[in-house]
C-alpha cells in the first residue's frame, strides 16, 4: 500500500496565484521553496550526491555526512569566511552557503522569493515550476515531538528565543549527525592507528523533519528570509523523512503550489516580482548576482524585444 501523496493545487496566472496566497497563506507563518520543476522531489544536496556515487545511494549517507562534515572542518581555518568559531548548526549551515552537500533543505519565509526561485527559468519541457508551502507550527511541533520520543535534547529547538539556549545545540546536532551515537564507536576518540573498521550508523536517528537556523546569519540567508528544514534521518529520503509527521497529507499543513503559466505568463510574473525587488542582483548582492540578473529578466531588454 503506497503512502498518501501530497496535497497539490494548479495555478494558472500571477493573479491566481496572489489570490492563493492571500486566501490561504497570508493569515499564518509558513515555510516556502520554489522550483523550477515540479516533478522534482524535495531532496537534499546529501542525498543527491550519494545517488551519484553509491549505487544503494542512501545506505552510506551517514558515514559520507560524516566524512564530509570532518574534512570540512579541518580546512576552515584556511579560509575563515564568514563565522569566525562555528559551532552545531552553523556548521552546517556554513557548509551549505559555500555548496558541500548537507542534510539541510533551503527554506524561506518568504512567499514571493519562493516564487521568484521556482520561475526564474523556465522548467524542463515546460513541465510545471513547483512552490512549496510548510505550515512552520505545524512542522516544528510534529518535528520535535518525534526527536523527543526518540530521546534526543531539544531544549535547543524549542527555545532559540533564548540565546543562552543556543549553547545546547552541539550535542543535538553531534548525535544527528552520528558524532556521539551511543554504542558505536565514538569517531573523534578512536585510535588513529587502530584497525577497527569504523562504522557510522544513522538507524537510530528518528524519521522526522524540523525546522532550524543558526544563531548567526550571513547576509545571503539575512536577504532572503532563509530557513532550512532538517531530516531525522539520512538514511532515508527527505521526503520519507516528512511523511512520518502527523497530518502531513492535508492541506492546512502542507501543500504543492503548481505553477502552469505560459511563456508570456512566466515574464509578466516575473516582472511583477522584479517591481517588488525580486531579482537575483537583489538576493545575491554582489557583482555575480547582478551579472546572472541581466539574462534572466531585465524590463529594458523584455520591452525592446516586444517591440521590435
Amino acid at each position: 500500500m503506497s503512502s498518501p501523496s501530497f496535497r497539490e493545487e494548479t495555478i494558472r496566472t500571477w493573479e491566481a496565484l496572489l489570490a492563493y496566497w492571500e486566501n490561504e497563506l497570508a493569515a499564518e507563518q509558513w515555510l516556502f521553496r520554489g522550483m523550477h520543476c515540479s516533478k522534482w522531489p524535495l531532496k537534499t544536496s546529501l542525498e543527491r550526491i550519494c545517488q551519484t556515487h553509491y549505487k544503494q545511494h542512501l545506505s552510506r549517507a551517514a558515514y559520507l555526512e560524516y566524512i564530509i562534515y570532518r574534512e570540512f572542518r579541518r580546512r576552515y581555518h584556511n579560509h575563515r569566511v564568514g563565522i569566525p568559531d562555528p559551532n552545531g548548526i552553523e556548521w552546517l549551515s556554513l557548509m551549505q552557503h559555500y555548496g558541500s552537500p548537507t542534510r539541510l533543505l533551503d527554506f524561506t519565509y518568504s512567499f514571493f522569493i519562493a516564487a521568484y526561485f521556482a520561475i526564474e527559468k523556465p522548467s524542463e519541457k515546460s513541465q510545471p515550476h513547483a512552490i512549496w508551502a510548510i505550515r512552520n507550527e505545524w512542522v516544528a511541533q510534529e518535528g520535535f515531538e518525534l526527536l523527543k520520543r526518540s530521546g534526543k535534547d531539544v531544549r535547543y529547538l524549542e527555545n532559540q528565543q533564548n540565546e543562552r539556549q543556543w549553547e545546547l545545540q552541539n550535542p543535538l546536532f553531534e548525535s544527528l549527525l552520528n558524532l556521539q551515537e551511543p554504542g558505536h564507536t565514538n569517531l573523534r576518540t578512536q585510535k588513529p592507528n587502530s584497525r577497527r573498521r569504523i562504522t557510522v550508523r544513522g538507524k537510530k536517528n528518528p524519521l522526522c523533519v524540523f525546522p532550524v537556523n543558526a544563531m548567526r546569519l550571513n547576509e545571503r540567508s539575512t536577504i532572503q528570509q532563509g530557513v532550512f528544514l532538517c531530516p531525522g534521518n539520512v538514511t532515508k529520503p527527505f521526503e520519507a523523512n516528512l511523511r512520518t509527521l502527523k497530518d502531513f497529507d492535508k492541506q492546512k499543513n502542507l501543500v504543492k503550489l503548481k505553477l502552469i503559466l505560459s511563456h508570456k505568463r512566466r515574464l509578466e510574473a516575473l516582472g511583477r516580482l522584479h517591481a517588488m525587488g525580486m531579482n537575483r542582483a537583489a538576493l545575491f548582492p554582489g557583482l555575480g548576482g547582478f551579472a546572472e540578473s541581466l539574462g534572466i529578466y531585465h524590463p529594458l531588454a523584455i520591452r525592446s524585444g516586444q517591440n521590435s
